[in-house]
């Protein structure tokens, strides 16, 4: 089958490898008809993990149709259309029993990546087909009423937003700053939005993804011409930011959300800081300030967020710039990577 296989930093290539088939009775084996290139992806593009292996098949983010299920899965079968987790889990330890499908005990303790896309033991989802371990717990149906494009991202990146919004406790009144405006940043905008609050400042570089946020009634800032904690300042009349959400992943952001916080203000950081980051605790523990982080949970919630886009009160789709063949997938990591043509999220079809 045709993929997308990590070979080095920028070194991503369209080929042929072994197709996807079950390995036990719990798998399932998904057709893919959409899946996307994210934000994490692009770790393995700059080279900014410690990855060792070489050859295996990117993207944790993907939906299809159901091709093959073992003889143990119960919640799904044979022509279904389904979203994945990106992050898998087996069901039945004790993380996963309570709700940390991230953290689950039998991928750790076997020494295995429990996201698509960064191993060969776990291949990914830009690809024809994709092997589903512990179906049961990972595949979730897509309502009718529901796109492909509508539930491709509740594998990763709206639930992601989500729950930055949800750990920085965003509420009704609340003064909100989003550090980035990519995928997971435009979605933690539009969620804080949904939780109530007042003004959500959309912080960038890129004056195409301000824009765009902009679109989704944020006030957008480019710290390259405007003082930002100025701006919060004169916002919230001296006090601060009620809430921060970092959601790009770079440590001197999340040093940025503690700076411009209020005495008793929440920060997430749901951007994958990947570089070594000293944390001012002093600052932290003077102002009352509450840090949280941690790998989203897609399985916790998908059940929440699809009424919430069956109802209209959130359109995933809107963060979509380009659409293109699998097979034009490496010219999709390029620009997403470099910002070209105002890209903003690459969605790719077999």
């Amino acid at each position: 089958m045709k993929a997308i296989t990590y070979h080095g930093p920028k070194d991503f290539r369209v080929e042929h490898v072994p197709d996807a088939r079950r390995e036990t009775d719990t798998d399932a084996v998904v057709r893919v008809s959409r899946s996307a290139i994210c934000g994490s992806d692009l770790h393995l593009w700059h080279g900014t993990m410690p990855i060792i292996e070489s050859g295996f098949v990117v993207g944790h983010e993907f939906v299809g149709v159901v091709e093959d299920a073992g003889p143990a899965v119960r919640t799904v079968r044979r022509g279904d259309r389904v979203l994945t987790s990106a992050l898998i889990g087996c069901g039945s330890c004790s993380p996963c029993r309570s709700g940390l499908w991230s953290g689950c005990s039998v991928f750790s303790t076997s020494g295995g990546q429990n996201v698509f896309g960064f191993s060969t033991a776990l291949p990914g989802g830009q690809a024809e087909a994709v092997r589903v371990p512990f179906a049961d717990t990972n595949l979730f149906r897509i309502p009718r009423d529901l796109s492909d494009e509508q539930a491709l991202f509740l594998t990763d990146i709206l639930p992601t937003g989500y729950m930055g919004a949800e750990l920085a406790e965003v509420g009704p009144g609340d003064v909100v700053v989003v550090l980035g405006c990519g995928p997971v940043g435009a979605f933690a905008q539009r969620s804080a939005q949904l939780r109530g609050a007042a003004r959500v400042i959309a912080v960038d570089l890129d004056e195409g993804r301000l824009a765009r946020a902009r679109d989704r009634g944020c006030e957008a800032l480019n710290p390259k011409t405007d003082d930002l904690s100025a701006h919060v300042a004169q916002a919230t009349e001296g006090r601060g930011a009620d809430a921060v959400i970092e959601a790009v992943g770079r440590g001197d952001l999340l040093l940025k959300g503690i700076e411009i916080a209020r005495a008793g203000g929440r920060i997430a950081a749901i951007g994958v800081i990947s570089e070594p980051t000293e944390v001012p605790f002093l600052a932290l523990f003077l102002k009352n300030l509450t840090l949280r982080s941690g790998l989203v949970n897609p399985q916790r919630y998908v059940p929440l967020l699809v009424p919430l886009i069956k109802a209209g009160r959130i359109d995933p789709t809107e963060i979509i710039s380009h659409r293109m063949p699998l097979a034009e997938g490496v010219h999709g990591y390029e620009i997403f990577a470099s910002h070209a043509e105002n890209a903003l999220k690459v969605v790719l079809q077999p």
